[in-house]
């Protein structure tokens, strides 16, 4: 133990003797010149890394700017898709309506309304002259084809309630066969009650007034009826308002005149327009008599009357449109709607490349139909079969 301190002594005081021999010689201090100089591997790497890099980073700047523009680019189309798709529905919407209306017009209001007025029961029946039976007056009427009734309605009971039938079957009696077709055959004058009417059944002059006068009523209604249906029809299509606006709300297109908007797209509208004599019809008859007793002195105590000339008055009967109108409603309505692409960062003129065939520049197109359950058939859901079940449809 004592030798081992005497070693370690001796070294330390040799080191406070000989200081230069811990301090390390300035030599060791600079660098040999070699360090300065990087080993060929070492520039082959960091080339791998700084060449590529000066190639992929502009790549990607102009990858980023491709996704903005196409996405702008893209935004705009989806945005003006929306707008032409709203437009057309909402306009076509228009259509649906006269259709359904009419038809209701043509066949469910005359239905129900005659036969609650005139059914028996309600009301009672007329006793035959020769005493063999009664008759009640809504058959009476129904066989002289005054209105018509649905196909299949049971006798004595509240009107048929039709909602579940595609097909609506209401039609005319065959005795005015010609008036269940488009377009119907009518007659210039309307026979209310026939001459073997009134001689055959106690109906006396007085009530016979009162079944021409409501009759002339009623139809006089449906008459203003439709006359205001199509008149709000043609004042609503008639710049196509409801389309161009719809456009230029959800465009902000226009907004110097939107009353002009859209004016590719309503090209659509304006070559199918459903007007009044052209191919919309209102039919009327031009006269109306009947026969009835009118109750006299002495025996026999009424004699035969009748309407001596017929009764001048231009009366509303039914509504029609023409097959050709319908059918191609059925089909659908083409709408191309040109715009205007945004400027992009690589000047592309995608209002050249893009151009559409139909506006000459970039558009949107959408298809819009209105059509029934006979669609099949003409789509003619208005007369015969007048079945309002007509409903807007917007295809891509």
């Amino acid at each position: 133990m004592i030798t081992k301190f005497k070693k370690t002594l001796r070294r330390f005081s040799s080191l406070i003797l000989h200081p230069s021999s811990f301090i390390p010689h300035p030599s060791s201090f600079i660098p040999h010149p070699s360090s300065f100089i990087p080993h060929p591997s070492s520039l082959k790497r960091k080339g791998q890394i700084i060449i590529p890099s000066l190639l992929i980073v502009p790549s990607l700047l102009l990858f980023v700017y491709l996704i903005f523009e196409t996405a702008k680019l893209s935004r705009e189309k989806i945005r003006h898709q929306f707008a032409i798709d709203s437009a057309a529905f909402i306009q076509m919407s228009d259509y649906t309506n006269l259709f359904n209306r009419t038809a209701y017009v043509n066949g469910t209001f005359p239905y129900r309304v005659f036969k609650e007025v005139y059914e028996c029961p309600p009301n009672d029946y007329i006793q035959k002259t020769d005493g063999g039976g009664q008759e009640c007056p809504y058959n009476m009427l129904y066989e002289l084809g005054n209105f018509p009734k649905y196909k299949n309605d049971i006798k004595g009971r509240p009107p048929v309630s039709l909602d579940s039938k595609s097909k609506w079957e209401i039609e005319f009696h065959s005795s005015r066969s010609g008036m269940n077709q488009n377009p119907p055959a009518v007659s210039d004058t309307l026979t209310l009650i026939s001459e073997e009417q009134g001689t055959k059944l106690y109906l006396f002059w007085d009530p016979a007034i009162g079944i021409y006068k409501f009759y002339a009523q009623f139809y006089t209604l449906l008459g203003s009826i439709e006359t205001s249906q199509i008149t709000v029809f043609e004042r609503l299509t008639e710049n196509f308002n409801f389309f161009r606006k719809s456009y230029y709300l959800n465009t902000g297109e226009c907004r110097q005149n939107p009353q002009a908007c859209a004016e590719d797209g309503v090209a659509g509208f304006k070559a199918n327009a459903i007007r009044q004599g052209s191919n919309f019809h209102m039919h009327y008859i031009e006269k109306i008599r009947f026969w009835a007793k009118v109750p006299q002195s002495g025996i026999p105590p009424y004699y035969l009357g009748k309407t001596n000339p017929p009764i001048d008055i231009k009366l509303f009967q039914l509504a029609t449109v023409d097959d050709d109108a319908l059918s191609a409603a059925g089909s659908g309505y083409q709408m191309f709607q040109g715009w205007d692409t945004p400027s992009n960062y690589f000047n592309i003129d995608f209002n050249r490349l893009a151009a559409c065939r139909e506006t000459g520049r970039p558009c949107v197109h959408a298809m819009v139909a209105s059509q029934c359950p006979a669609l099949s058939s003409g789509n003619n859901c208005v007369w015969p079969n007048p079945t309002p079940k007509y409903q807007s449809r917007l295809y891509p």
